[in-house]
């Protein structure tokens, strides 16, 4: 009877103790708790709320309640980002405590708040100053070029003009060749579509002048000359065309055939046959597909053609060839029709028989 006593108090002080003990322990922690409202003041209900030690990795989690509260205990004493998350797991806002011992922490995530302070901080950091200003900038800028793009398509050219004249200023890094070029473009159009000599003369002027700022910026790029080449083929500058062409071409070999090609053409607008015949050449020695080329190689070498005493035309060597290769690679090409009444013209006998007029 004594010993069942004894087993039963030591027993029950061996429960007393472990429970003294998880007292003891619990007492040596805290935890957090608060409430999670939303915009207009609504309860964030679901939402999972993370609690992370700073000083060492650990991580635990729970949820707000139908009232937007939550309350995590049994953490130890220590340095803790506490962060709301919606439910998608996106971070809305986040916190950093220090959780003591005893009561839990309060930690209340107010979103709209949270959003104006970020707003303010945001508003008094001189970088972001800079971005806003940017972006304002950059609206404008594309406002401002839009509406030319606009006016342009319309063939309006001289309105054109002006909207990207109020572009250049707001340009910044890369745009501003591309509104200085647009601007040489559309002067150059401009003058295009001028009937006046001297009114056309002057919009040439501003185009080149605009296409050498362009320059000015991309020495190097093969583009910028291949449409300053254009621009003077347009003002009759042929040597200075060629001189611009052939830069194009030995900056750009993987595209020299279409420079050498349009150089070529703006010979044969000017009648110099001869020079436009070695330059097209080149453009087909480049590229055998080029079927323009082939065709207006073949033009300008009809002009060296002569008549046999037998009275069939004597074309010069690569004439014939240089139409069937355009009517190979294009049989229904826009010079298709011409590429074969020039091949029938080179396979006819001409007429060389004197014939008296009938009175």
């Amino acid at each position: 009877m004594a010993g069942s006593l004894r087993r039963r108090m030591t027993t029950a002080v061996f429960i007393f103790a472990v429970v003294f003990t998880g007292i003891s322990a619990f007492a040596q922690t805290g935890g957090v708790t608060g409430k999670c409202i939303g915009p207009g003041g609504t309860a964030l209900v679901g939402h999972t709320v993370q609690i992370e030690r700073v000083d060492i990795k650990w991580t635990g989690k729970t949820k707000t309640n139908k009232k937007g509260e939550y309350t995590y205990i049994g953490l130890a004493p220590g340095d803790y980002k506490v962060t709301l998350l919606d439910p998608s797991a996106k971070p809305l806002d986040v916190q950093n405590k220090r959780v003591g011992i005893g009561d839990p922490t309060e930690i209340n995530f107010n979103i709209e708040q949270a959003m104006k302070e970020q707003q303010k901080e945001r508003e008094a950091d001189p970088q972001y100053q800079k971005q806003v200003e940017a972006q304002k900038q950059s609206n404008s800028l594309k406002q401002m070029f839009d509406q030319g793009r606009e006016l342009y398509a319309q063939q309006r050219y001289t309105d054109a003009a002006a909207a990207f004249e109020k572009a250049v200023p707001l340009a910044k890094d890369k745009n501003i060749p591309i509104v200085l070029s647009q601007l040489g473009d559309t002067w150059q159009k401009a003058g295009a579509a001028e009937t006046n000599p001297d009114v056309r003369k002057a919009d040439q002027e501003k185009a080149l002048d605009y296409f050498n700022k362009v320059l000015a910026i991309l020495p190097n790029d093969a583009s910028v000359h291949d449409r300053i080449a254009h621009l003077y083929g347009d003002m009759g500058r042929s040597a200075d065309a060629e001189a611009e062409f052939k830069k194009a071409a030995d900056l750009d070999p993987t595209h020299a055939s279409g420079y050498y090609y349009n150089l070529g053409a703006i010979l044969v607008n000017k009648g110099q046959m001869d020079q436009a015949a070695v330059e097209l050449k080149k453009a087909t020695d480049l590229d055998a597909t080029n079927a323009n080329a082939w065709y207006w190689y073949g033009t300008a070498l009809m002009g060296k053609a002569g008549v046999k005493p037998d009275g069939t035309i004597d074309p010069v060597p690569g004439t014939i060839e240089a139409f069937q290769n355009y009517l190979k690679l294009a049989p229904t090409g826009k010079w298709a029709g011409p590429a074969q009444d020039s091949l029938n013209a080179l396979q006819s006998k001409a007429d060389l028989e004197y014939k008296k007029k009938k009175k």
